[in-house]
């Protein structure tokens, strides 16, 4: 009898897109997919993409898994939140002084212990973000002036999360975009490419972070240009001389429930910010698709890349505050992402070329 002869897998790619408070919608639903065993062969981000993209490829120290759960972490307790509605650990002050002043505080006996927050109780990690609020108050800064090119350090926190250089020992390719100002044009950096400083010009958002100088370039974020990272798909193809079957797109923030009437002038500030950038995306991802169409109507048969599009539905009594870095909003987003990818996988296996298992283990088909 004749052996039917294994079909061969498909080569999957994984699209993040820009997006930084709900972030944990993302992380939560990779926590999904790395928990059944299911990996992508190629990522791309845009902006707060990419930051995930990164801190879940290459985590410092820990497993994939450790690293997307502590994600979490990164939201403020709430009862500091109500007081101090910012992300003093995300958003940090920039400038050389204050980047030698937490180079030094980092040195001291029990940092670790206070900044790993993995395994502690609410308490202690109510005291946690109360150290690190202090921390972030007294840190010295000469960079917050009116000729300042941005408030904060660009990505510092990536930084103590990311490793670089396991980065280009990972089996997944990873292409981030960025934007130069020098020159007017979309770059994209591959992961043999990206260091602390090429990152750092992937998300410099202006006035939040200063424009990065690469070899006399200066850059800003990519997604403030192209939300949806498609010419990293192509570089991709071109690199390998692989064709990409499968595009999974995570649509964390294009979500208009997003805009809410504000609560102070601090929050009417962040609107500002954030409807533009709710606009953006949704107008990116319908461009998105129509590269894809334009590229599927001009390519062959075998060469056509099908789209799967994981959206996040905000339950409406969410939305007045999904867009706070309080720990609450940050672990129930995770959770939310979760179960969607969880049934997102289920769903869509036999295209992905997965076979889907509710025990612990499961395997590529």
């Amino acid at each position: 009898m004749a052996v039917k002869p294994k079909a061969k897998k498909p080569i999957n790619a994984l699209v993040l897109g820009g997006g930084a408070p709900n972030f944990t919608l993302m992380t939560g639903a990779l926590l999904a997919l790395e928990e059944k065993g299911f990996h992508f062969d190629v990522v791309t981000g845009a902006g707060g993409g990419g930051a995930v993209a990164l801190s879940y490829l290459a985590p410092k120290g820990v497993s994939r898994i450790v690293a997307l759960k502590s994600t979490m972490n990164l939201g403020v307790s709430d009862a500091i939140y109500k007081v101090l509605p910012v992300n003093y650990k995300v958003f940090q002050k920039g400038g050389k002084l204050s980047a030698a002043f937490r180079n030094f505080r980092s040195k001291m006996p029990g940092y670790s212990r206070i900044m790993n927050q993995t395994g502690m109780s609410n308490n202690q990690k109510f005291v946690s973000d109360l150290i690190q609020a202090w921390w972030a108050l007294t840190t010295p800064t000469l960079s917050m002036m009116p000729w300042s090119k941005g408030l904060c350090a660009n990505d510092s926190f990536v930084t103590e999360i990311v490793d670089f250089d396991k980065l280009k020992t990972i089996d997944e390719a990873v292409y981030l975009n960025t934007y130069s100002i020098t020159n007017h044009k979309m770059v994209v950096i591959s992961k043999d490419e990206i260091n602390e400083t090429t990152f750092g010009a992937s998300g410099a958002f202006p006035f939040i972070y200063p424009p990065a100088e690469v070899l006399g370039n200066c850059y800003i974020e990519g997604a403030t240009q192209e939300a949806f990272n498609f010419a990293g798909l192509l570089r991709y193809m071109k690199d390998t001389g692989n064709k990409i079957d499968n595009l999974v797109i995570l649509n964390a923030f294009g979500n208009e429930q997003y805009l809410q009437k504000p609560k102070s002038l601090w929050t009417a500030y962040g609107q500002s910010i954030i409807a533009p950038l709710i606009a953006l995306d949704k107008a990116n991802l319908t461009i998105f698709h129509d590269k894809l169409r334009f590229w599927n109507e001009t390519q062959d048969e075998n060469a056509r890349m099908n789209v799967l599009c994981l959206d996040f539905p905000i339950p409406p009594d969410w939305a007045p505050t999904a867009l706070d870095w309080s720990r609450s909003n940050l672990e129930r987003l995770f959770y939310l992402g979760y179960e969607e990818a969880k049934t997102f996988l289920k769903k869509e296996q036999g295209t992905l070329g997965f076979e889907y298992s509710d025990d612990a283990e499961a395997r590529m088909a």
